[in-house]
């Protein structure tokens, strides 16, 4: 799979991934330095590297050198799952949509943008993740940039809710605390609304920019806006997001 210099991709713990830099600079080596484990170098051919399997959820970078000097760096979130396979997004309208055609970058990159949209506007993530919240040490609770949190990974902290922490030692601040959250299920309406906004940003667009409708024999059709209408354009997704999203009025 391409990889643009100084990118983030996800890939689920499953997979075995062959990442190549797209670059035209020459790759001798690659350093990978995960969250957890040890550094490893990896071997590179034709600018790839092939990820070996690492557990979920983790973080971890990838130094493309040459020689001594990092000219490019690759991050890469390892999550528990991904919302779909990409087979069933290849195979997706019987074949209608010619899915199968389109090289795998971009069966991945349509999926990784999928998925981003619905847990951006879902305000929850139904796989498992690391994620950060800065401490500026004005308050002994700290409100998390994300909810459903399963384990605090920064010592000195408590949780008190799926959202929340506080402080149980004292130590200087700024600071970061770091945590694994996620919804431990993935409802199969989730798996396939995710599924099917990634079909939509796969499909050409006959529909003009901007447009919310169109006149036709049968008279005025209105089209589903997202941003009016819901989150996308798409009314099967909005209903999941609403369904098992957290609400707008609570952090994701």
């Amino acid at each position: 799979m391409l990889v643009a210099p100084d990118s983030t991709i996800c890939v689920a713990a499953s997979e075995t991934a062959v990442l190549q830099l797209e670059a035209d600079a020459y790759i001798d080596t690659a350093t990978l330095r995960p969250r957890f484990g040890g550094e490893q170098g990896l071997p590179v051919e034709g600018n790839a590297v092939t990820l070996p399997t690492l557990k979920a959820p983790d973080t971890a970078r990838i130094d493309w050198k040459q020689g001594d000097e990092t000219l490019f760096t690759t991050y890469v979130e390892v999550v528990s799952r991904h919302y779909f396979r990409l087979d069933a997004l290849r195979g997706y309208g019987d074949g209608q949509d010619d899915f199968d055609q389109l090289p795998e970058e971009a069966l991945f990159q349509a999926r990784q943008a999928a998925t981003d949209v619905f847990e951006r506007n879902a305000r929850r993530s139904f796989v498992a993740r690391i994620g950060c919240t800065k401490d500026y040490g004005r308050e002994r609770c700290v409100t998390l940039d994300h909810g459903d949190v399963r384990e605090l990974l920064t010592d000195g902290y408590e949780l008190v809710s799926d959202c929340q922490a506080v402080a149980v030692k004292c130590f200087p601040r700024p600071c970061w605390v770091e945590y694994v959250y996620g919804y431990e299920e993935l409802p199969a309406q989730v798996s396939r609304a995710v599924l099917e906004l990634a079909a939509y940003m796969l499909r050409p667009s006959n529909r003009p920019i901007g447009a919310t409708g169109e006149s036709t024999d049968a008279g005025f059709i209105r089209f589903t806006t997202a941003g009016q209408d819901g989150a996308t354009d798409i009314p099967e997704v909005n209903a999941a997001i609403e369904q098992f999203g957290r609400g707008a009025n609570l952090l994701w």
